[in-house]
């Protein structure tokens, strides 16, 4: 089962965030946190304290860190971003479609997807958001899919760091099942 962490509040005296070095350093400084962070847990990024973040920023530990989640380097550890601004928000979305990514982000209830996300994987995305888990069958149900395309879309929504997937036990007659949860 998914659990929400506790928010890494991202810091800065003059509520800048700007330049690579600093980038650099927000990277390894998130990637030690969820590092102890429980595995199968969602962190919020909490941009309250930030007002302005620049392209090479975002680009040096946003998109790095995402890249690390898609790889697998932090097992099932997962990120959104919360509380950003509506001009963090904008950087955001320029640097992740520079690097073909996606984010999630959420302020209050208004949930959005940041980025680059084709829309077949975004219908998938929106789903399982709006169905906060599931299990693969009844997620291909709610997308009017059969199941394998609604497999192989939210194993990728997986592999991105945009859906949390545990196993759920075995199905009559063989195979597996797997339980879907969104991390907003």
């Amino acid at each position: 089962m998914l659990v929400q962490s506790s928010p890494y509040y991202l810091k800065s005296d003059s509520g800048i965030l700007s330049g690579r070095k600093l980038g650099e350093r927000l990277l390894d400084q998130l990637t030690l946190h969820l590092r102890d962070t429980a595995p199968d847990s969602a962190t919020p990024l909490d941009f309250s304290a930030i007002q302005f973040v620049d392209i090479s920023a975002a680009d040096e530990f946003l998109c790095k860190l995402l890249m690390r989640i898609a790889s697998g380097e932090l097992g099932t550890r997962y990120v959104f971003i919360q509380d950003a601004n509506e001009s963090i928000r904008e950087t955001f979305e320029a640097v992740l479609k520079l690097r073909d990514l996606a984010a999630l982000c959420q302020d209050g209830e208004d949930r959005r997807i940041l980025g680059v996300l084709k829309t077949p994987m975004r219908d998938a995305l929106e789903v399982i958001l709006a169905a906060r888990h599931g299990t693969s069958a009844e997620l291909a149900k709610r997308l009017d899919k059969n199941i394998n395309i609604a497999c192989n879309r939210l194993n990728a929504l997986q592999k991105m760091g945009l859906v949390c997937r545990t196993r759920d036990g075995s199905v009559e007659g063989g195979g597996r099942q797997y339980y879907y949860e969104a991390i907003v």
